[in-house]
């Protein structure tokens, strides 16, 4: 059984469209054409995701699609679970974000980088994630570091 998407959605104006199929157990291949939260695994307008309809619960390191208060849709990866709600970050992101499930759209279950299909279950995506996470305070001090020298050499 071929288990690829069906669809191939592009933009944020068609979450009712993603939401729809999703609720239909199927799965959507998406495009994030804006941002640049999750770089470097994400590029935008380069790579695609594949949602999957949300589970019973979602765990550290899953990747949903989320929507702000806003209308803004957000992907950013779990990093820790609570009672009733999520803590999200972007792998390129400073800042936490909490997330109720009511915000949850679906989930990644796999992506494309280029012609190469990544399972977020496979062992070297989970490798990924665990290396990432920790090197978070030296990748905020770098960046504050090369905008610190950017100011001063305008």
């Amino acid at each position: 059984m071929d288990s690829s998407p069906e669809y191939m959605i592009y933009g944020d104006e068609l979450v009712p469209l993603i939401k729809e199929r999703l609720g239909a157990g199927q799965k959507v291949r998406y495009l994030p054409f804006r941002g640049v939260s999750m770089l470097p695994m994400l590029r935008q307008k380069k790579d695609s995701v594949e949602l999957s309809p949300l589970p019973e619960q979602l765990k550290p390191y899953d990747l949903p699609l989320y929507e702000r208060k806003s209308g803004q849709l957000v992907m950013h990866r779990i990093v820790a679970v609570k009672e009733d709600y999520y803590i999200c970050l972007g792998d390129n992101t400073e800042q936490f974000e909490k997330i109720v499930p009511e915000q949850m759209i679906g989930v990644v279950s796999a992506f494309k980088r280029g012609e190469k299909r990544i399972e977020v279950s496979s062992p070297l995506y989970r490798l990924y994630c665990r290396l990432w996470r920790p090197t978070r305070p030296l990748r905020i001090l770098y960046k504050r570091a090369k905008r610190l020298l950017r100011r001063c050499f305008k």
